[in-house]
């Protein structure tokens, strides 16, 4: 494992966005039919994300009736980012400290540019491919 790997090498680029009055319903699809666990919130693209809708901020209102729900009713407020010019080992203290999942990665102009989760960390730290070992 390199140290010195910076986010920029690891991170999913792009970045999916819904304004904040898209139906909750719309949301779930959109996760589900991309694979993301979670959905930026901005009034448009090129903008700062005023928040995040997250697998578990949607799944707190399963048996509820999704089309009169909002973004706005259930986003995560506090949008944490980083910059992709960041080392990976900063990004995973950052994910610790904030016992989060996911970061907003940005450009130097504070654009966002992608995602950097747990999982992309984990798969940093694999290294090379495994094989079972036989005694």
């Amino acid at each position: 494992m390199d140290k010195e790997r910076l986010v920029r090498d690891i991170y999913h680029k792009g970045v999916i966005l819904c304004k904040p009055d898209t139906p909750l319903q719309e949301v779930v699809r959109v996760m589900t039919d991309t694979e993301i666990h979670a959905v930026m919130v901005s009034e448009r693209e090129g903008k700062p994300p005023v928040g995040v809708v997250s697998h578990t901020d949607a799944i707190a209102h399963y048996e509820e009736d999704l089309t009169t729900i909002r973004a706005y009713d259930v986003m995560t407020t506090d949008v944490i980012s980083i910059s992709e010019d960041a080392n990976v080992g900063e990004a995973a203290k950052k994910l610790l400290e904030s016992n989060i999942h996911r970061l907003l990665v940005v450009s130097e102009e504070g654009k966002p540019l992608g995602i950097l989760s747990t999982t992309d960390i984990i798969r940093e730290m694999r290294g090379a491919r495994w094989v079972w070992y036989l005694d």
